[in-house]
């Protein structure tokens, strides 16, 4: 445990609360991995604050060959319980009358998505209609919508999800769908899903992401 001073022998330049944000957030930055997160859902007054230059901390980490945070929550602190996450919201990409819908794989191996009729009945959805939508990314179990490039024209598919790939992160402005590399919106050409320069005015990029009930 700790013992605490009833004043500190030193000064805070910055201040007593944001030297302690700054420094936690250094901490969470470089050690705790993907479990960051819950160091900002805990302390969102760190979001944005500046935190110096990590490079000599991540370099460190590396050259002592540190196992991961994942390891030491296996492997040191078991007993620690991770919070647990309300399940992301799931329905169908919809527009007008046509629904997202998963194919088969292309010559990459990834997974072609195609417009194709919707399907379900009563509120049930179509196994390969049906969409996570973990923001940013729209996902079928492990993998995530993408755009092949971030040129127009672009296919769009499912690839393994990769949390630093901004081809696979998207955000809605109004009924467009964004994607966060390109700047590009998802768009339609029959039954082909690609990239196109985003216009509201276009039928073909106006889609509804609705829950399913």
């Amino acid at each position: 445990g700790h013992v605490f001073r009833k004043r500190h022998p030193y000064d805070f330049p910055e201040g007593n609360a944001l030297t302690y944000i700054k420094n936690t957030k250094r901490t969470a930055e470089v050690w705790l991995d993907e479990y960051k997160q819950y160091y900002y859902s805990a302390r969102p007054s760190a979001l944005g604050k500046a935190y110096g230059n990590l490079q000599d901390r991540v370099e460190l980490r590396k050259q002592l060959n540190c196992k991961s945070f994942h390891w030491y929550l296996e492997n040191v602190y078991p007993e620690l319980k991770i919070p647990e996450k309300e399940p992301a919201p799931i329905g169908i990409v919809k527009q007008e009358g046509n629904c997202l819908e998963t194919q088969g794989l292309d010559n990459m191996g990834n997974v072609v998505v195609e417009l194709t009729v919707c399907r379900g009945l009563r509120g049930s959805v179509s196994p390969g209609q049906e969409w996570t939508f973990s923001e940013p990314h729209i996902k079928q179990h492990d993998r995530c919508l993408s755009a092949k490039s971030s040129s127009v024209g672009s296919q769009v598919v499912l690839e393994p999800c990769n949390q630093k790939e901004g081809r696979q992160k998207w955000k809605l402005k109004g009924s467009l769908v964004q994607n966060f590399a390109s700047g590009l919106c998802l768009d339609s050409q029959s039954t082909r899903v690609q990239m196109s320069t985003c216009s509201s005015d276009q039928p073909s990029q106006r889609w509804e992401l609705l829950q399913a009930t």
